[in-house]
C-alpha cells in the first residue's frame, strides 16, 4: 500500500481509448502519482495479482469485459482495490449500479479533473484513517 501522505501511489488506468488513458495518466503524473494503463479489463487481468495498484480507475464500457466484471473478478481472486468508475454512459442508474458494486466513486466522462483529484484524495484519506 502506498504511503498517502508521499502521493506515491500507483493508480492503474482502464480504459480502451488511448486518448482517455493518455491524458488521465499525464493529469495524474503531473499531480504526482504513478500510474499504469491497460487498453482492456483483459490486459490488466492477465498482469496476476496486482497488489500494486493502490487505486483503479475502470471504464465500466470496454471493448470486452466490462467494469463491473473486472471489479467483481479482482475481488473474486482476493483483490480489493478501491474503484473509481468512469463512464461516457453516466445516467443515474449505471451509478447507482456502480456505487451498489463497492465503487469508491463514479465519474461521467467528459470527467471533471478537479472531481476525480478529490475522489483520489478521499480514498487516500480514508485509508490514513485507518
Amino acid at each position: 500500500m502506498c504511503d498517502p501522505s508521499l502521493s506515491q501511489c500507483l493508480i492503474g488506468i482502464v480504459d480502451d481509448e488511448r486518448a482517455v488513458r493518455r491524458g488521465l495518466s499525464n493529469l495524474l503524473k503531473s499531480a504526482g502519482y504513478k500510474t499504469e494503463c491497460f487498453a482492456s479489463g483483459e490486459a490488466l487481468l492477465e498482469c496476476g495479482q496486482r497488489a500494486d495498484i493502490d487505486i483503479l480507475i475502470l471504464d465500466i464500457k470496454l471493448g470486452g469485459l466490462d467494469g463491473f466484471e473486472i471489479q467483481s473478478r479482482l475481488a473474486a481472486s482476493g483483490l480489493f482495490v478501491p474503484v473509481i468508475f468512469v463512464s461516457s454512459y453516466g445516467d443515474e442508474s449505471v451509478r447507482k449500479r456502480a456505487m451498489g458494486a463497492g465503487a469508491a466513486a463514479f465519474r461521467s466522462k467528459p470527467i471533471d479533473v478537479d472531481a476525480l483529484l478529490g475522489d483520489i484524495e478521499a480514498v487516500l484519506e480514508a485509508r490514513r484513517n485507518r
